[in-house]
């Protein structure tokens, strides 16, 4: 999904992930925040699996919810329960 296609409850906790790495100067993701050589993969109840390089992830437990928004691939939208999440740096 893109940007405008996110439901508002994540609007909201993405303007606030900027802010705070970027001491408020911007609300929307860009280009420098996307880690380059950062790998994430999603292990799912099902045994199924996702892997993102260059991807930001947004933990919401009380939503249970996880946010994983990537530069090329898309913003994805995961339930927390149940999900494991494990992030590779320098990959």
């Amino acid at each position: 999904m893109k940007n405008s296609d996110l439901p508002s409850r994540w609007k909201e906790r993405i303007e606030n992930w900027v802010r705070a790495h970027t001491d408020g100067k911007r609300t929307r993701l860009g280009a420098s925040d996307f880690p380059k050589g950062k790998v994430v993969s999603v292990e799912f109840p099902d045994g199924s699996s996702a892997r993102f390089r260059y991807a930001v992830v947004i933990e919401s437990p009380d939503i249970g919810e996880v946010g994983i928004f990537t530069e090329h691939c898309g913003y994805h939208i995961f339930p927390f329960v149940d999900t494991r999440i494990s992030i590779q740096e320098g990959a």
